[in-house]
């Protein structure tokens, strides 16, 4: 997961917005590329718009979009000790006492945050060579003026899709290949794989079982999306229990193969996880399967949902 740090700060650069009056320049998407990139753009800036800062009308959009742009071909990933000083001067220590005289460095710093997330978002997965920079700052600041009207909603969120799912899909399978070499794996229906990290005893759940499970579930580029130890250890309850005929059909079909007190990792392709509904994320869980039962004696449904 994305660890940026400065959280006050941080959480104050996203609130904050441009000078409303700023023309829209002229610019043409003659490509695929350039309208994925002012998608991409724009979109980071709609995080700032959302949060709603009173302030929203007395910065400096030029300078939030020149600043954007900059750390991103600075390959900016954290906010330096200067813009933490400016912002904290542009709005005062609790974040409520606006002083103008800060408010061009403050703006260009608050564009570099979001440019250092957009960097290190797209980074991260590979794909920043797909995205035209100029453009995806025409973008960014087209929508902090709330003019990012060169593409309309449907091609816009269809184009976004596409380029997700086509960018999940690849992660995916170089995650699911690297898998099928692992040592001590099984492969099962629709390419699911098993590797058993320690062995359980016993018998195997039923296809309609309650199963106790621990578990840490990652995406293909090997983020952290759920924890279940940590998740307990925040809201002091015991080991999660789902019937397995309410969980992706990637845990359905594993879960029938694995003893109880087993250690195992689940690499799952995107068909038998959550589909085109999670824009085909290929998924990897670490799951320590504690105890089951027939249907009914563990889950709490609906109280406890499955995972993810």
């Amino acid at each position: 997961m994305i660890k940026l740090g400065l959280v006050a700060l941080i959480a104050i650069a996203m609130t904050s917005c441009g000078d409303k009056g700023d023309a829209q320049e002229i610019i043409e998407l003659k490509t695929d590329k350039d309208s994925l990139s002012y998608i991409l753009g724009a979109e980071q800036a709609k995080f700032i718009l959302e949060k709603g800062d009173p302030n929203l009308q007395k910065l400096d959009f030029d300078e939030m979009a020149a600043g954007f742009e900059t750390a991103i071909l600075d390959k900016q990933e954290q906010m330096d000790q200067a813009c933490q000083d400016a912002l904290e001067k542009l709005y005062g220590r609790d974040g409520k006492d606006y002083d103008s005289t800060y408010r061009k460095q403050g703006s260009h710093c608050i564009g570099g945050i979001a440019g250092s997330i957009f960097y290190h978002v797209w980074n991260s997965k590979g794909v920043l060579k797909d995205v035209n920079i100029k453009i995806a700052r025409a973008g960014f600041r087209h929508a902090l003026l709330q003019q990012d009207t060169l593409i309309n909603d449907e091609r816009r969120n269809q184009i976004a899709s596409d380029f997700i799912s086509g960018v999940n899909k690849k992660s995916g399978s170089a995650l699911m290949a690297k898998a099928n070499k692992l040592s001590n794996i099984q492969v099962i229906e629709g390419g699911i794989v098993i590797e058993t990290i320690k062995a359980g005893s016993g018998p195997n759940p039923a296809p309609n079982s309650d199963v106790e499970v621990d578990y840490i579930l990652t995406n293909s580029f090997g983020d952290t999306v759920e924890n279940s130890f940590y998740m307990r250890q925040q809201t002091q309850q015991g080991v999660p229990a789902f019937n397995l005929t309410g969980v992706i059909p990637g845990w359905g079909a594993a879960f029938p193969k694995l003893q109880k007190g087993g250690k195992y990792n689940l690499y799952i392709p995107w068909e038998m996880a959550y589909g085109l509904q999670h824009q085909c994320e290929t998924l990897k869980f670490y799951v320590e399967l504690n105890n089951f039962g027939a249907q009914g004696t563990l889950a709490k449904m609906p109280e406890q949902a499955a995972p993810y």
